[in-house]
């Protein structure tokens, strides 16, 4: 029996919790084109981006080479999915690694369009980037609806514990 494991450290717990809060605010509560609307995007932007630096200096578990979606890591995520027994020791699989580097990008992209609207003469106002930044936004969505049906399921697919390591940091055997 293995022991108790730290699977996200304090910054990645810290980085959900506040990517899910921007991602929030921004698409639920405040009004597009407002002050506070721009500084919460252009504070996810420099999540994003402090996340990105965090992928590279960060714990094993943190790090991009760890999650990198490569073909023989999706092939051997899809044998343990199939086996219904996922890897206890690791914290985003192949699988999840696409979506995160799926979400940066939108991310930055939603930072991109919505600097291109309210800062620069050319495109303020631009009904181009205004669809596109809209686009992004409902593409985002669309990924955190994703991303937490994966979790419920592959978690209870693959008898592993998904929630409670992003909350707590630590899983248990078997879990």
């Amino acid at each position: 029996m293995s022991a108790t494991r730290l699977i996200w450290d304090p910054f990645i717990r810290l980085y959900h919790v506040l990517i899910i809060v921007a991602f929030t605010l921004n698409y639920f509560i405040l009004e597009p084109g407002e002050t506070i609307h721009q500084w919460v995007g252009y504070s996810a932007v420099a999540l994003v981006l402090l996340r990105i630096g965090w992928g590279f200096i960060g714990p094993q578990t943190a790090r991009i080479t760890d999650f990198f979606p490569t073909p023989l890591r999706l092939r051997r995520h899809f044998d343990h999915l199939r086996m219904r027994r996922l890897s206890q020791r690791q914290g985003h699989n192949a699988l999840g690694g696409m979506l995160i580097l799926v979400f940066w990008l939108l991310f930055l992209g939603q930072g991109l369009t919505g600097f291109l609207l309210e800062e620069t003469d050319r495109f303020f106002g631009s009904s181009l980037v205004e669809n596109i930044h809209e686009l992004i936004a409902h593409a985002l969505y669309a990924g955190a609806l994703l991303h937490i049906a994966a979790v419920l399921i592959i978690g209870w697919w693959g008898r592993i514990a998904l929630i409670r390591p992003m909350i707590t940091g630590w899983r248990k055997p078997n879990d």
